[in-house]
């Protein structure tokens, strides 16, 4: 008999290098991704400083029972460690109407502690998964607000860089301009709505048995409609500029103490809030090949994760700061400032405003030596605001309900080298210090001195963060 052709893999020019042709198709299929370990010291996945409730896995003590952002104690983990594997896959077929492609980027990874009070574990992870076609784009990937620019490792505190799911369509001008309107999830950027200081519960006189953690009750209402984004962008030889605007709806119920409550039909308030950004990247080919200089500055009323303020792709931020509890609670070191999209006001949800501004430069000393510096601030404005109500009001209380601002400051360092192509050794540090205008407050909103619910606000910390990360691209 004789033997049926061998089909073999054919190579696939059209997309660029790696592409190969899927036998018997004329699809495109490129298959990449990276193998990855980080260990971090003050900081947790991806070099997420101990600074916010993003980072909530570091502040938790021993055996999972005590401590709790923000609180941390000389029992609290000083370094975490991180193994991840990710592969990306980017098919591509030539149609009538343009390229139809499908782009994927998932793995796993192993953390030393995956979450706040758990052992050591694995876990999937998820990055990436869309459809592109005529235009439009499906699925999950990086918000439309956003470039997604980033020389450091660590993601900013200030300026938007978030994931979500979108459905967008992109209209191509030429010479590199283009637009954008999109429909993101927004739960993907939802804040909450606060409605009372941040509280914790605690028993045992100043041992503050049982305390973990501080949070405060979230009335916020389900989703009713996507946010809204638009951009306008320009890349070409020289860098990349963009503005970038965003609607996002605010809603939340009534509160208990105001006669509601989070029950089934229960009456709520919707309003919108909204975003402005503008980003620039610039090309230095002229100081060295691949610097590159990029500043972000964003405005926000009612939506503050398009700030920034989480310091993750994937999880927003609900307070800022870090307290040391080695002492009595009157005695400890640090700040705490509870942050939401919108704070109750007697009547209504009054919306928090945000504004960040960040600069990163990167260089190469040498084609395989490369380092990049940031510097970043963001402040949360917080209006007057009915959150302690009752028969008489502390000082700690009054000067909460008269409204407040917090206010965070970040710097940082890293230096990469590449000793062979597509692996990195990375080392990079960061300062970050929260202060506002409240004086470090803890007050006692029910109970007494021996067992009750306290609530823990104000002051001022700062934090030093870092560490160290392999990384081999394939």
């Amino acid at each position: 008999m004789k033997a049926q052709a061998v089909e073999y893999v054919k190579v696939c020019a059209a997309y660029g290098a790696g592409y190969y042709y899927v036998p018997g198709t004329d699809t495109c299929l490129r298959v990449g991704g990276y193998v990855r370990f980080d260990t971090y010291i003050n900081a947790v996945g991806t070099f997420n400083p101990a600074i916010s409730s993003a980072g909530a896995t570091i502040f938790n003590g021993p055996g999972g029972g005590l401590g709790g952002y923000p609180f941390t104690t000389n029992d609290s983990s000083d370094y975490l460690t991180r193994a991840r594997a990710v592969v990306d896959l980017d098919a591509r077929t030539a149609t009538d109407y343009g390229v139809l492609r499908s782009y994927a980027r998932f793995g796993v990874q192993w953390d030393s502690a995956a979450s706040a009070g758990s052992p050591a574990g694995n876990a999937p992870y998820f990055e990436r998964a869309f459809i592109q076609f005529a235009g439009f784009t499906f699925g999950y990937t990086q918000s439309f607000f956003d470039t997604g620019i980033d020389y450091m490792m660590t993601t900013p505190y200030a300026g938007s860089n978030t994931w979500t799911s979108a459905l967008a369509y992109t209209a191509e001008f030429g010479n590199g301009f283009s637009a954008t309107i999109a429909l993101e999830d927004a739960a993907n950027r939802v804040t909450g709505v606060q409605t009372g200081p941040a509280q914790g519960t605690f028993a045992g006189g100043t041992a503050l048995t049982g305390l973990a953690g501080m949070s405060y009750t979230n009335y916020q209402e389900g989703q009713q409609a996507p946010d809204i984004v638009a951009n306008i962008r320009v890349d070409q030889a020289w860098g990349t500029a963009m503005l970038s605007g965003a609607l996002h709806q605010v809603g939340g119920v009534t509160p208990l103490n105001a006669g509601g409550g989070p029950f089934l039909g229960a009456q709520g308030s919707d309003t919108w809030g909204w975003a402005l950004g503008g980003s620039l990247e610039f090309k230095l080919p002229m100081l060295s090949p691949g610097d590159s200089l990029y500043i972000q500055a964003n405005y926000t009323e009612g939506a503050l994760n398009y700030a920034g303020l989480s310091g993750n792709f994937q999880s927003r931020a609900t307070g800022l700061g870090s307290i040391d509890l080695n002492n009595t609670l009157s005695g400890a070191d640090g700040a705490f400032y509870p942050i939401a999209d919108a704070i109750w006001n007697g009547t209504g949800y009054s919306k928090e405003t945000a504004w960040a501004i960040q600069g990163q430069y990167r260089h190469y000393w040498v084609p395989n030596l490369r380092s990049a510096i940031y510097g970043g601030y963001v402040k949360v404005e917080v209006p007057t605001n009915a959150a302690f109500t009752g028969p008489s009001l502390p000082v700690g209380a009054a000067l909460f309900n008269a409204g407040y601002d917090v206010e965070l400051w970040q710097i940082g360092l890293n230096t990469i080298w590449s000793p062979v192509k597509n692996l990195d050794l990375g080392l990079e540090v960061l300062y970050n210090k929260v202060e506002g205008s409240l004086p470090s407050s803890a007050v006692l909103t029910s109970g007494n001195s021996t067992a009750g619910n306290v609530a823990v606000f104000g002051g001022s910390s700062d934090v030093w963060s870092g560490g160290f990360r392999a990384q081999r691209n394939f």
